[in-house]
């Protein structure tokens, strides 16, 4: 939530694109979800393999990683953010949500 902050009871938004405030009584606000992980492709194993316990082996790797042990491997293997949009930088955010350099389209006349 970085685009919300509390003063007093009230809560205040900001849009995390522009950093115009929000009203949550009069302004519409959109929020965007982004969760962003590894893809990994399983890995092919022989019969001796297939008898491991991969669910222990991948608790012990996240709690190596909540433990603190390797932070940048955690950023890179997964990622989950929050950002609150006002109308306008959603409707740009929604036309191109990955942000690719758009070529001009230029008109020209038939010769």
């Amino acid at each position: 939530m970085r685009g919300q902050s509390r003063a007093g009871d009230m809560i205040h938004y900001t849009c995390d694109r522009c950093h115009r405030s929000l009203d949550p009584q009069d302004d519409l606000r959109y929020v965007v979800k982004l969760e962003a992980y590894a893809a990994m492709e399983p890995l092919e194993v022989d019969q001796a393999e297939d008898d491991r316990d991969h669910l222990v082996e991948i608790q012990e790797i996240i709690e190596r990683l909540e433990a603190g042990q390797s932070p940048e491997v955690g950023q890179d293997v997964y990622q989950k953010q929050r950002f609150d949009l006002c109308p306008d930088c959603y409707r740009k955010y929604i036309r191109n949500p990955l942000g690719n350099e758009v070529a001009a389209e230029f008109g020209f006349s038939p010769n």
